[in-house]
């Protein structure tokens, strides 16, 4: 491949830069076009509920914080172990959360479940984040933009 010549994006890329919904896995391929949906979606200062539920917990009671607003949102790639592990960090009105991934792309994503492997489902309002945490247990998480007065909702 010369210089001039560039790889195309994957279809989920492409997908998720195009403001469609779309649901897959993190990877290593799409983190920056799946961090730039949350920028949008939640990234001006937009206010967001943020929702949980925790496998962890046993009684699946969701936690649920609204009028968050994001401070930062950030995308990390590190091989310091020599495993390339990519994380899409949220600095936001309660602390931070973040998602985690070691595939590479989707074929590589696919050889994982939810419950290792984070799966999301992005839509014009909502993002669905089914993971797990490093305690090994299995969280949803749910984040979306809190719509206000201004905006016709009741």
């Amino acid at each position: 491949m010369t210089e001039q010549q560039t790889t195309a994006p994957s279809w989920d890329v492409r997908q998720l830069r195009s403001g469609r919904n779309w649901s897959g896995f993190l990877t290593l391929d799409n983190l920056d076009a799946v961090a730039d949906r949350i920028r949008n979606l939640i990234g001006d200062q937009q206010s967001y509920v943020w929702m949980a539920s925790n496998e962890g917990l046993g009684d699946y009671l969701p936690s649920v914080r609204t009028g968050q607003v994001a401070d930062k949102i950030t995308v990390k790639r590190d091989d310091a172990d020599g495993t390339l592990i990519g994380d899409i960090t949220v600095h936001d009105s309660h602390g931070l959360w973040w998602i985690t991934t070691e595939a590479a792309d989707q074929a590589a994503a696919r050889g994982h479940t939810p419950a290792d492997a984070a799966y999301l489902e992005v839509k014009h309002d909502h993002i669905v984040i089914d993971h797990k945490v490093p305690a090994g247990h299995r969280v949803y998480w749910v984040v979306a933009v809190e719509r206000g007065a201004e905006d016709g909702a009741a």
